[in-house]
């Protein structure tokens, strides 16, 4: 049986804050996910802040964090699986669990959120 709802300002409203959530803790769960995977170093030296500005505006460059390998395997990096993973199906409440049906197939807007996220 389809469920047929009627958008109300209220949930609206609902709906744009719990976007925001979502994509802060994206943000934050991308963070140390992308960090590890991509060898950015924690580190106040001059070195380490210009290594890792060099690195992320290489990775930046043609758009090369979202593919596999070198124009290859676009959408396909281990990283965007690990950021799907932690954000959604990290344990049996999580969103991707408990909805399954609304990540099979994964949709596009949720692939360009985590996308964002990593840029």
């Amino acid at each position: 049986a389809e469920l047929t709802i009627q958008l109300t300002p209220s949930l609206v409203k609902m709906m744009t804050k719990r976007t925001s959530h979502v994509c802060g803790e994206l943000k934050t769960k991308m963070r140390g996910l992308t960090a590890s995977f991509f060898g950015f170093r924690a580190s106040r030296s001059t070195l380490a802040i210009t290594q890792n500005r060099d690195l992320a505006e290489s990775l930046k460059e043609g758009s090369r964090f979202v593919f596999k390998e070198t124009k290859c395997g676009i959408y396909k990096t281990d990283l965007s699986q690990l950021a799907i993973n932690h954000m959604w199906f990290a344990n049996r409440s999580d969103e991707g669990i408990v909805y399954a049906k609304y990540f099979d197939p994964l949709p596009v807007q949720t692939m360009a959120l985590v996308l964002t996220a990593v840029s």
